[in-house]
């Protein structure tokens, strides 16, 4: 995998270096995250059942080199994923929410391909790469009294407010339990991603761009000592099970661009239209008094 993916690399560094590029922009954009995570534990787990939403994408920058029929883009942003769970109870009803929190740096590289080109307008399709840095994560879960499938086999921790039953666990209300913080998570991730671009100008210097991917996890996100200790049985509401993120990134924004070969063309102009004045020769104090 790592072969086929450096000489990709290496491909699009000569593209890079040996085109022409036509455009060149720098702007900045907002945006959604609808994140989903994929976690065995979870889905094995009857006490969670999926809910579905978006988060804030609060800014981001962009800066893109555009060549005939293709470009590249990064887009380096801050975002919010991870998913939230409804807390289900023995006969299905929701009682609370098990809540999923990740804030990275996210630090995109992406190869766009013009699928659409024309003089005003552009569609893309986007795959590309990047990194990701946590910034802050935190798993919490909220619930109400009520009675709840616990696995057997994490009995032995209960406290004692928790009374097991012939059909589950009666637990008691629970109110932000931290579950994991962000110690518990890996610092880095990487991301690979596929989508679609639209950039619009709307004048002769702004553009205005719409950009949709979704991305996908490639490392698992929690530490291995936490996973250990879920192995052991040592977390009362986590289930054994490998996790990825995955999440759609839907963003606008709008930027600065120039046009290369008018902007080499007006300072060709502003170049011929300079002539140096001319100097009369200074005289010589000898040949002044002869």
């Amino acid at each position: 995998m790592t072969r086929p993916a450096l000489s990709a690399f290496f491909i699009c560094i000569v593209f890079w270096s040996s085109a022409q590029p036509r455009h060149v922009s720098l702007g900045v954009f907002t945006g959604l995250t609808a994140p989903y995570t994929w976690d065995e534990g979870i889905y094995n787990d009857s006490r969670y059942k999926a809910r579905y939403e978006v988060k804030f994408s609060p800014v981001g920058i962009a800066y893109g080199i555009d060549y005939e029929g293709f470009g590249f883009i990064a887009t380096p942003s801050l975002i919010t994923i991870g998913q939230n769970y409804n807390v289900i109870n023995t006969v299905g009803g929701h009682e609370g929410v098990r809540k999923i929190t990740m804030k990275y740096l996210h630090i995109p590289l992406a190869l766009k391909l013009h699928v659409i080109d024309l003089a005003f307008f552009k569609v893309s399709l986007v795959a590309g790469a990047g990194v990701g840095y946590l910034l802050n994560g935190r798993e919490t879960v909220s619930h109400q009294a009520a009675k709840y499938r616990f696995p057997a086999a994490v009995y032995p921790i209960l406290p004692e407010s928790y009374a097991i039953e012939y059909d589950g666990v009666l637990a008691p209300k629970v109110n932000g339990l931290q579950m994991l913080e962000k110690k518990d998570f890996n610092s880095f991730q990487i991301f690979g991603s596929f989508g679609f671009r639209s950039d619009w100008d709307i004048t002769e210097a702004w553009r205005v761009s719409f950009d949709m991917r979704a991305n996908y996890g490639v490392l698992e996100t929690r530490t291995d000592t936490y996973l250990s200790r879920v192995e052991q049985n040592q977390t009362l509401y986590d289930y054994p099970g490998k996790r990825r993120e995955i999440f759609a990134h839907l963003n606008i924004g709008i930027s600065r661009y120039i046009e290369v070969d008018k902007e080499k063309e007006r300072k060709t102009k502003s170049f011929k239209k300079f002539k140096p004045q001319k100097t009369s020769p200074i005289r010589s104090p000898r040949k002044q008094r002869g």
